[in-house]
């Protein structure tokens, strides 16, 4: 019989596998970005933190809907996120993939998610609380772009996409007027 080296990270998730039944690593439980896993995460001399992540699930063609298998290219790139455990720079490795549908048009495609959708550069999840801490505290967009070291147009586009989802006053009943 062989020796079988496993590595550190192995040898963590099979760990955590057992212990809380997760596939996940400790990191990107921490991290808590779904569909999304850490791969890298590194101390910078300022005293901030780089974390590298990538999706978890393989896209489907956005013209036929076909699965990929082959990555095509990756790049990365810089997406705002909440601060998790301090400031950090996210780092998402995002993949271009091969459609290997013969019968489709489109050659190659981009991976877009849920969390950062296509042309997105924050995350979903920070664009909903900016929008949670103007709508529930009542302070201006720019107090709390300065609060969350964002800039107001990030802000203020969050605002306005988030204004196309609410009900149209007139549809909404009052239930009560005044104060008490």
């Amino acid at each position: 019989m062989g020796v079988v080296k496993t590595s550190t990270s192995q040898r963590t998730t099979s760990l955590c596998t057992r212990i809380l039944g997760s596939q996940r690593d400790a990191a990107s439980t921490i991290f808590n970005l779904p569909d999304y896993r850490v791969t890298d995460a590194v101390d910078l001399p300022d005293g901030g933190r780089r974390v590298v992540i990538e999706s978890i699930e393989s896209p489907g063609c956005p013209s036929c809907g076909v699965l990929a298998t082959k990555v095509h290219s990756r790049r990365s790139q810089q997406v705002r996120d909440v601060p998790v455990a301090g400031a950090a720079v996210v780092v998402w490795a995002k993949r271009r993939w091969f459609c290997l549908e013969p019968a489709c048009a489109r050659r190659t495609f981009a991976e877009t998610t849920e969390q950062i959708p296509r042309y997105a550069r924050s995350t979903t999840r920070l664009r909903d609380q900016v929008v949670s801490a103007v709508i529930r505290s009542g302070r201006a967009a720019s107090e709390v772009a300065r609060a969350h070291g964002v800039s107001w147009w990030l802000v203020q586009a969050a605002l306005s996409a988030a204004g196309v989802v609410l009900p149209d006053v007139d549809d909404v009943r009052v239930r009560r007027l005044g104060g008490r």
